[in-house]
């Protein structure tokens, strides 16, 4: 990747958002030019760790014109108008999932950057595991037959280290819970694998927490191809990241295991190491007609850094990311059609969501 760094400002700092500067920086593909969260305190810890200048208000950032692209790692619900702002200053924006927590702000967000011809690219990176890979390349080559069934889960505990303090604590900020927080990454993947969701059926329960959100969630989805899924997320358990595939000729099982923590990472924080994710997953094939599953061969990579290489590349050579608007409200559909599920205890059709 031959061009000058991408000018880049962060906006919104915690952990998440120290992993993926952590990543541009060492990348090359990124300048980081200047920060902002509302906190001083935060700022200029950022600040002096990356070596930048340090913003009073994101108002302070748009107008700095040395900036030519902002991350986002901003609360949920101010994706949509930060995005709509920053597209209309020209500045090219790479948001945290889930893009928005309802779809028509998600709108807001591709109109507006399509309007300024500016790059939107949503930080969707569990399909960029290896794993998934390679179970995209297999079901292309037919290997599995048709695709009869799927099952997903992606869970932590997390939930218990929630306070009212937090703004994943509340519904109106977090909707779903675990299923926005969590869930849409499989809501991602299993669409990438096997095409659009048709419907969903949906049962949320609040078990263990005190906060206003739920913190378990499981549905039911139903494929425009006529498959089915079960996808589970909760906030309550310890850590689980499976996907099984179910085909007429063979079956798939992929984990995905907590990366090791590094030496300068805390209980409970894991930046950088969520880069060499790959190293920790395991992916297993049971062909029809064989009694044993055998160990699938995965390439391993870096998901965080081939994420921000991409939106690089995109932004210099006029690219469109993997994961960009669209791809991102797809799988904001299923888990807002799995919300309604939930409340109304009826069957969602997703195309009704995406019409809003």
């Amino acid at each position: 990747m031959d061009f000058n760094p991408v000018r880049i400002a962060i906006v919104g700092i915690g952990m998440w958002c120290k992993a993926l500067a952590i990543v541009m920086q060492k990348s090359g593909a990124f300048k980081i030019v200047t920060c902002y969260t509302r906190t001083k305190a935060k700022r200029e810890e950022f600040a002096a760790a990356f070596q930048c200048d340090q913003e009073a208000s994101y108002e302070d950032v748009l107008r700095r014109q040395d900036v030519e692209a902002i991350l986002l790692t901003t609360p949920n619900s101010a994706h949509s108008d930060m995005t709509v702002l920053a597209a209309d200053h020209g500045k090219h924006v790479m948001v945290e999932k889930p893009i928005a927590n309802r779809v028509p702000a998600a709108k807001r967000m591709i109109e507006a950057c399509k309007k300024n011809g500016v790059v939107l690219s949503v930080a969707h990176n569990q399909r960029r595991l290896a794993g998934y890979r390679k179970i995209k390349a297999m079901a292309q080559e037919g290997g599995l037959g048709k695709i009869v069934t799927v099952e997903t889960n992606f869970s932590h505990n997390g939930g218990f280290r929630l306070t009212p303090q937090m703004w994943r604590w509340y519904e109106e900020e977090c909707p779903g819970g675990p299923m926005m927080t969590l869930g849409v990454h499989p809501a991602d993947t299993l669409q990438h694998l096997l095409g659009p969701v048709q419907s969903v059926s949906a049962f949320f329960n609040r078990l263990c927490l005190q906060a206003e959100i739920i913190d378990a969630g499981t549905a039911i989805l139903q494929f425009e191809s006529g498959a089915l899924g079960y996808l589970g997320s909760n906030f309550i358990t310890p850590w689980v990241n499976y996907c099984n595939i179910y085909g007429t000729e063979a079956n798939l099982y992929l984990t995905v295991d907590l990366p090791a923590r590094q030496p300068d990472e805390t209980p409970g924080q894991y930046g950088d190491s969520w880069n060499y994710a790959d190293r920790n997953s395991a992916l297993y094939l049971k062909r029809k007609g064989e009694d044993q599953k055998i160990k699938v061969d995965l390439e391993t990579g870096e998901i965080l850094t081939e994420e921000v290489k991409e939106f690089a590349d995109c932004i210099r050579n006029r690219k469109v990311p993997e994961t960009g608007g669209p791809e991102a409200m797809q799988a904001l559909a299923v888990i807002v059609a799995a919300i309604r599920s939930a409340q109304s205890q009826k069957p969602v059709r997703v195309e009704e969501v995406l019409a809003e």
